[in-house]
């Protein structure tokens, strides 16, 4: 990726060792490419919970399948994440659940949430660590089958992180709520980093 690609990654979150759940947006096709060089560069074995339908994809199917991928159908995510995180994976999820278009991203930079995220992290006990990501959307666009390759561009692109920890006794809502806010500035902060932002 460094050859098409300029990345910053922040360092990687301090956390005590055992599975962690890792909550990130999700922008892009890109957005994986990003996250096994993230969490190779913090030496974090990670499992990316990853739409079924994308394994059947000439090309990308393998990929994921080299990443350790998880491919879900519909409602089975959270027992998948439970199942490796029980296994002592860590575990890498996009709460808003699909690449979202930037029209549906808002001021906030990200998607809307769906709740599975907060109930995930109050029926393990598990910490959270928030992720923000930026750049992906730009060098693989929603809906083109393949990044956008420009001999001499490479394109800037960041992950920044926040440990939001332990969540414990409040509704799954609020639990989300608080996860999403968390990934909203680290969001925030990549997309300065990137140029996105002022």
């Amino acid at each position: 990726m460094s050859l098409v690609t300029r990345l910053e990654i922040g360092p990687p979150p301090e956390m005590p060792s055992g599975p962690v759940i890792h909550a990130a947006n999700h922008r892009s096709l890109a957005d994986l490419l990003l996250a096994a060089n993230t969490f190779s560069r913090w030496n974090w074995p990670i499992r990316p919970l990853v739409a079924a339908a994308y394994f059947d994809r000439p090309g990308i199917g393998g990929l994921l399948e080299r990443l350790r991928c998880i491919p879900v159908r519909g409602s089975e995510a959270l027992d998948l994440a439970v199942d490796d995180l029980a296994e002592g994976w860590s575990v890498a999820i996009m709460p808003e659940g699909r690449i979202v278009p930037e029209a549906e991203w808002g001021p906030t930079g990200v998607g809307r949430a769906r709740s599975g995220i907060g109930r995930l992290a109050l029926d393990t006990g598990l910490p959270v660590v928030a992720i923000g990501a930026s750049g992906t959307e730009r060098f693989w666009p929603r809906g083109r089958s393949v990044p956008r390759i420009r001999p001499g561009r490479r394109f800037p692109l960041a992950v920044s992180s926040e440990v939001v920890g332990v969540i414990s006794d409040q509704p799954a809502r609020d639990a989300t709520e608080r996860i999403m806010e968390a990934i909203t500035r680290q969001v925030a902060e990549s997309d300065r980093l990137t140029g996105r932002t002022a």
